[in-house]
């Protein structure tokens, strides 16, 4: 098959092309799949904007069955740290589908590019399925500082979403609660899920690496609360943060590592710094998911936290994968991710009490810790990448041989 992957975020033919954001959930997604679909024979072609806000089309090889498109770009006014497709770039999208012909169009964004390339992808007949990989509370997130017009803006959003996805042939969910929120939404063609998965070969229990620690500046000794991602307000890092100062009253030992960088960094160092917490933090900054030192920094840890609403949480198996214990938000896909009292605990999203008590519980039974890393471990195994890239192309072919009937 020719396949394109549209995407508001990728990683693929720039090492600096998502750097200036950090962590993307959607960025590792395309990447791993489009290095799968290409090694398996597909002819792939990655549609995303460049980091540089730079006003040329650039188009690269990044091997023989492989190609990524970096769209001319501007600063994204929502999360300033990162860019989305200028009008150049947008208007370049027809083109790059009339060239490349494809058999089918990947979407991974309800956004501009998506749009575009959907209206391009109708107009040749190439069939489209798009991936929702958030709740929609992810985008809706950036809307509160229009106050008073951020519930007409609301429904302006949702409608556009329901409205993007009921023109695609196929929408793809990573968990059954995001399929179960998409009905509920007004959703009408077929669902299916598709779970995102992890190379259990890299991520997997091992023994720490002393100069790690040195590296990024963590200090020695210390039983690390470990949280990767990127550091953006839909992320919920504030209830971590509120909740440091009464962990380590409690647990002198307790460490905070933030791996990632976003648009509220400076602010969530402010409230560290504020809370009188930040000697109690470490923020290592971006680090690479093609680094060697990620599945590492995993094995620093004692415990891996999520606070946030996540449609599923790649960085989440990535942990369990590797042997931690989860502390997790009890809402959306971290419930199917994280089995209470099995492979970690849940927490009231929200609140840096409850927080604080699941924490607690995991730094202070060291049995129960690793009765829930082994547990985690165990449960990762349905999440191997290879396995879940199959049942992914099993969708393509699907949607493709429905459009050829």
């Amino acid at each position: 098959m020719r396949i394109i992957l549209a995407t508001e975020s990728s990683f693929v033919g720039s090492k600096n092309n998502l750097k200036s954001s950090g962590f993307s959930g959607v960025a590792v997604f395309v990447d791993q799949a489009s290095k799968y679909l290409a090694e398996s024979g597909h002819k792939v072609m990655i549609i995303a904007p460049s980091a540089s806000n730079t006003s040329k089309l650039s188009v690269k090889k990044i091997s023989p069955k492989l190609s990524v498109a970096l769209l001319p770009s501007r600063p994204n006014p929502f999360r300033p740290k990162s860019s989305v497709a200028s009008w150049s770039g947008l208007s370049a999208i027809k083109g790059l589908i009339n060239d490349f012909r494809p058999d089918l169009i990947h979407l991974q964004d309800p956004a501009e590019i998506s749009v575009y390339a959907l209206r391009a992808a109708k107009k040749r007949g190439v069939p489209v399925v798009i991936t929702n990989h958030s709740y929609a509370g992810f985008i809706l997130a950036y809307l509160r500082f229009l106050g008073p017009l951020d519930k007409l803006a609301e429904k302006m959003v949702l409608s556009h979403l329901v409205r993007t996805y009921n023109e695609c042939q196929v929408v793809i969910t990573p968990t059954k609660s995001l399929a179960v929120s998409l009905r509920r939404m007004g959703v009408g063609v077929p669902i299916r899920v598709v779970s995102n998965g992890v190379k259990l070969e890299k991520f997997h229990p091992g023994s720490v690496e002393p100069e790690l620690l040195t590296k990024y500046g963590i200090p020695k000794n210390k039983k690390i609360v470990l949280y990767v991602g990127r550091l953006d307000k839909d992320k919920s890092l504030e209830t971590i943060i509120d909740a440091v100062p009464r962990i380590v009253s409690k647990e002198k030992k307790a460490h905070f590592v933030f791996v990632g960088e976003g648009s509220a960094r400076e602010e969530y160092e402010a409230l560290a710094k504020k809370n009188k917490a930040e000697k109690h933090v470490t923020w290592a900054g971006y680090v690479s998911h093609e680094s060697r030192d990620l599945p590492k920094i995993y094995r620093l840890a004692s415990v891996f936290v999520m606070p946030s609403l996540e449609g599923q949480s790649i960085a989440t198996i990535e942990a369990m994968a590797s042997g931690l214990p989860i502390v997790a938000a009890d809402a959306g896909g971290l419930r199917e991710l994280v089995s209470n009292k099995k492979n970690g605990v849940r927490f009231k999203i929200g609140s840096s009490r409850a927080l604080v008590q699941a924490l607690l519980s995991v730094l202070r039974d060291k049995k129960t810790a690793e009765r829930y890393g082994i547990n985690g471990r165990s449960a990762a195994q349905k999440y191997e990448l290879s396995s879940v890239q199959r049942h992914l192309v099993k969708v393509y072919e699907e949607v493709v041989s429905r459009k050829e009937e």
